[in-house]
């Protein structure tokens, strides 16, 4: 009886080793995993922030180009966005009248 504690006993400490050695394997991994994505979360955030800084740049450069042309050409500006206004508000309009409002009923109680 006692041989077969011991052995139990035995049998225990072995299975303790090994649940220690899985855990600490784990812990290897999830650092590993870790360091790994936060290197490509560094690396997408750095190029999503190049690409933010030259949709910038180029918003920039368009609207000191369209400023140019604005200054060389006060008249043509003008008439430019009047006539984008005046096209703008008839599509408006005519979209907020093509619609046919919607009926409840076929039946009209007035």
């Amino acid at each position: 009886m006692a041989s077969t504690n011991n052995d139990i006993l035995n049998e225990l400490r072995s299975l303790q080793a090994q649940v220690l050695q899985f855990k600490e394997i784990l812990a290897e991994e999830g650092y590993s995993v870790a360091e790994d994505v936060r290197g490509r979360a560094a690396t997408a955030l750095n190029g999503a922030g190049r690409k933010v800084q030259d949709a910038a740049s180029y918003a920039k450069d368009e609207a000191v180009s369209m400023g140019t042309v604005v200054r060389d050409h006060p008249a043509a500006a003008s008439t430019a966005l009047l006539t984008a206004g005046v096209v703008g508000g008839l599509v408006g309009y005519f979209l907020a009248n093509s619609s046919q409002p919607v009926r409840s009923s076929h039946w009209n109680w007035r």
